[in-house]
């Protein structure tokens, strides 16, 4: 049977499945643990599964062994030429085992990780299968100088790609980031609109502008904490098509009318008056405001509705905007779907960790993107920074 050394990721996933057998660790991942259940920048759900693995770890200190790190054990990491960051220094004290067992096997789910363990220090990797309760976040990272990264790419294993799926590569020799995409058969470079028109603020924020942007992906999920631009992304690339392109004729935006805070009551008026404060986010990202959602109205450019009046529609040459999508139920997320019609696109904006519904990766927009992972017409990308102000990032810690 072979002997399991487990990096952090691996450890979160697989709880106390890690009991069936003796294993080993790195006291850098024990340091890590240590360091997630208090973090202000991870959500609750990860610090809950480090503070539970910890538990895990405390009650069965006899069953695992714990290998230190120390500058012996980083000379693998700096004999190879590799930066000394904590997910390297936990490969280096796997390497320092290595020779005492015959069937010795390093498990993570770390792209980097799993590349630099491999094929720059030799040892045998496996992968966690994946929880149906993970997040697809649309793209992996990968880190190191030039010769790693050559390294990295010139052994990829593609069929751990989806199509669609973008990688980020982060070059430590001279700081340079480059985004890419995957066909299904190759990584490709990104196709962006002007920068006269819209530029990313980061790489994910690139790599949305991308899958916005393709004709081939009719199913766009853009997910994303607080002020990290979701919804901005996705109107001004609606825009785009229609004024700019001329690839579709229209836009409709779909809000689900529930929100924080306490209800106001009964509101006079049309459907447009008692529901326009909800398409508020909407307007804001419009470069005039107010007066140029009342010209895009007027010329039939721009419309919004509620799920609940959609039943029986059909849109064609349009792209549907799906703001909040974090607050709809699984039928709503099919209903509106099912509205496409010819020539049609359909984006989704959201963070299930802002939804009124469920707060959980059990959230149906999250099991969207899990399902829909892998066709060709879908792409999704998760953006993790908030990029409204200095100020706005420090309320979206709060609390956590």
């Amino acid at each position: 049977m072979d002997l399991k050394f487990y990096d952090t990721n691996a450890l979160l996933v697989l709880q106390d499945k890690i009991l069936s057998e003796y294993f080993y660790i790195s006291s850098v991942t024990l340091q890590e643990l240590e360091n997630i259940k208090v973090s202000r920048n991870k959500d609750d759900e990860v610090k809950y599964k480090a503070r539970k693995l910890l538990h895990i770890l405390d009650e069965h200190e006899y069953e695992y062994g714990v290998v230190i790190f120390d500058e012996t054990i980083g000379n693998y990491i700096i004999n190879a030429g590799l930066e000394m960051d904590n997910d390297n220094k936990i490969i280096a004290c796997a390497c320092s085992i290595k020779n005492d067992y015959d069937d010795f096997v390093f498990v993570t789910n770390d792209l980097c990780c799993k590349s630099i363990a491999h094929y720059i220090c030799k040892l045998n990797v496996e992968s966690v299968s994946s929880r149906k309760d993970s997040i697809y976040k649309g793209y992996k990272e990968i880190s190191g100088n030039t010769e790693v990264i050559n390294e990295i790419m010139a052994n990829i294993d593609y069929s751990e790609w989806n199509v669609n799926e973008y990688i980020i590569i982060n070059n430590t020799d001279d700081g340079s980031v480059k985004e890419m995409r995957y066909d299904g058969s190759k990584f490709v470079a990104l196709k962006l609109p002007s920068s006269k028109f819209i530029k990313g603020k980061n790489s994910l924020q690139r790599c949305a502008l991308d899958a916005l942007m393709n004709p081939d992906i009719t199913i766009c999920a853009i997910l994303g904490g607080y002020g990290s631009g979701k919804t901005f992304l996705a109107m001004q690339m609606a825009l785009y098509s229609v004024q700019e392109k001329g690839t579709q004729s229209k836009i409709l935006g779909i809000r689900e009318t529930r929100g924080e805070g306490e209800a106001v009551g009964f509101l006079p008026g049309t459907l447009d008056d008692k529901t326009e404060n909800f398409f508020l986010p909407l307007v804001q990202q419009l470069n005039g405001g107010e007066f140029e959602l009342e010209s895009l109205k007027q010329r039939g450019i721009l419309e919004s509705n509620i799920p609940f009046y959609l039943k029986g529609t059909t849109y064609n040459e349009t792209v549907i905007i799906c703001d909040e999508a974090e607050d709809l139920t699984e039928s709503q997320i099919k209903l509106v779907g099912t509205r496409l019609g010819q020539n049609s696109k359909i984006y989704f904006s959201g963070d299930y960790k802002q939804s009124v519904l469920n707060k959980t990766t059990d959230n149906a927009l999250i099991k969207m993107c899990n399902e829909l992972k892998g066709d060709k017409h879908f792409a999704c990308v998760c953006l993790n920074e908030d990029v409204r102000s200095e100020t706005s990032k420090l309320f979206a810690d709060l609390f956590e």
